[in-house]
C-alpha cells in the first residue's frame, strides 16, 4: 500500500531539514544549485529536493516573493496535474525546497528515443489540459508551457512544473504585459510589448508543444531565439506538417495557434476537441510505456534521434529563486516567535 500523503505544504518547524527528509542521488543541476531525489521520512513519499546556494546573486526579490506566493497557493492536489510545493528550510548557507518528484522525467526527455506515437501524445495533452484548466480557473497563466515543463511520474501521471515565470491575474478579465517565457514557444501577443495577454497565451504555447512532440522541435528553430521572436510576431502561425500527425491532430494545433487570442479555444473547450475524444477514457498508466521505452533506449546506448539540442533536462530556474525568498520570509517569522 502506498504511504499516505501528508497535508501540504508542510507546517513551519524548527527541526533541521535532515530530520524531515533523506537526501538521495542527484538528478539534476542548474545555475543555482542541484536537484536530488529524496524521501520524506515520516510518510515515505519520494520528493524532489532542490538545494539552492544562498550566495547566488538575485536582483528581483520583489518578483520572486510574488511568484512563490502563487506557487504555494496552488493546492488543488494530485488530480489537478500540477506539481505541489512541500515547503522550504534553511540549512547552513543553503535552502532546501521540497516538491513533488516525477520519476519518469519530462516529456522532452522521453522524446529522446524518437518520435512519440500520437496515441500517447493525445493522452499527454489531455492530462496537460486538465492542469491548464485548473490553473486558468485560478486566474493563473503558466507562461512557459513546453515539453520540458511537462513531467511524468512513475505511475504515468502528468504534472506541470516550473512556475517561476507564472503570473496571477487579479480578475478573470485581467491581462499581463510582461515579456516572459521561452522564445520558440511564445505567443505573438506576449512578444509584442505594446499588447497585453491572458491565459490564451498558454494555449498558443500548448499548440507549439504539440508541434514540438510531433516533429521533435518547435517551429523556427533554424533561427536564433531573438530572430525567432521576430519571425513569430510577423508571420502567420506555423502549421503542423501533414506527415507529422493525423488530420484531427493538425486541427487541434490549428485551434491553438490562432493569431488572435480571442479566436483560440480555452483549455476546457480543447478537452472536448475531436482529436482527444477517442482518448478520453484511456488510463494514464498507458504513459508508463514511454518510460519503459526510454529506459530500454538508454540501456542500448542512448543515441539521440532527430531532436535538436534544446534544454531537455530539469533546471533550477526563477521558481526556485522565488521559493528562496519566501523561505527567508518564513524563517524570519519563525525566529520572531
Amino acid at each position: 500500500m502506498a504511504p499516505a500523503a501528508p497535508q501540504l505544504p508542510l507546517p513551519p518547524t524548527n527541526q533541521p531539514v535532515t530530520s524531515l527528509f533523506r537526501k538521495l542521488e542527484i538528478v539534476g543541476k542548474g545555475a543555482y544549485g542541484s536537484v536530488h531525489r529524496g524521501i520524506h521520512i515520516q510518510s515515505g513519499y519520494v520528493v524532489a529536493l532542490k538545494i539552492i546556494n544562498l550566495d547566488t546573486p538575485d536582483d528581483d526579490v520583489g518578483d520572486i516573493q510574488r511568484e512563490v506566493a502563487l506557487l504555494s497557493a496552488l493546492r488543488g492536489g494530485e488530480q489537478c496535474n500540477v506539481t505541489r510545493y512541500w515547503g522550504c528550510w534553511l540549512e547552513g548557507a543553503k535552502v532546501w525546497i521540497a516538491m513533488d518528484y516525477a520519476g519518469g522525467g519530462s516529456i522532452r526527455t522521453l522524446m529522446k528515443p524518437g518520435k512519440i506515437e500520437e496515441r500517447y501524445t493525445a493522452v499527454v495533452l489531455r492530462e496537460t489540459l486538465i492542469g491548464l484548466s485548473y490553473l486558468h480557473h485560478q486566474n493563473v497563466i503558466h507562461r512557459d508551457i513546453k515539453a520540458a515543463n511537462i513531467l511524468l511520474t512513475s505511475t504515468g501521471r502528468i504534472m506541470l512544473c516550473d512556475f517561476g515565470v507564472s503570473a496571477l491575474l487579479p480578475s478573470n478579465n485581467s491581462k499581463r504585459m510582461t515579456l516572459v517565457g521561452t522564445p520558440y514557444w511564445m505567443a505573438p501577443e506576449v512578444i509584442n510589448s505594446s499588447s497585453s495577454y491572458d491565459t490564451k497565451a498558454d494555449i498558443w504555447s500548448l499548440g507549439v508543444t504539440v508541434y514540438e512532440i510531433a516533429t521533435g522541435e518547435p517551429p523556427y528553430t533554424e533561427h536564433l531565439p531573438v530572430k525567432a521572436l521576430v519571425v513569430i510576431q510577423n508571420n502567420p502561425p506555423a502549421m503542423l506538417p501533414q506527415k507529422a500527425g493525423s488530420e484531427d491532430m493538425r486541427d487541434f494545433v490549428g485551434a491553438c495557434l490562432r493569431e488572435k487570442p480571442s479566436d483560440r479555444l480555452t483549455a476546457d473547450e480543447l478537452l472536448k476537441h475531436k482529436w482527444l475524444k477517442p482518448h478520453l477514457k484511456k488510463p494514464v498508466s498507458l504513459l508508463k510505456e514511454l518510460i519503459v521505452r526510454y529506459k530500454d533506449w538508454e540501456e542500448k546506448g542512448g543515441v539521440r534521434n532527430s531532436l535538436i539540442a534544446l534544454d531537455d533536462e530539469p533546471d533550477i530556474l526563477d521558481d526556485e529563486c522565488a521559493l528562496v525568498a519566501n523561505c527567508m520570509t518564513q524563517l524570519t517569522s519563525m525566529r520572531s516567535i
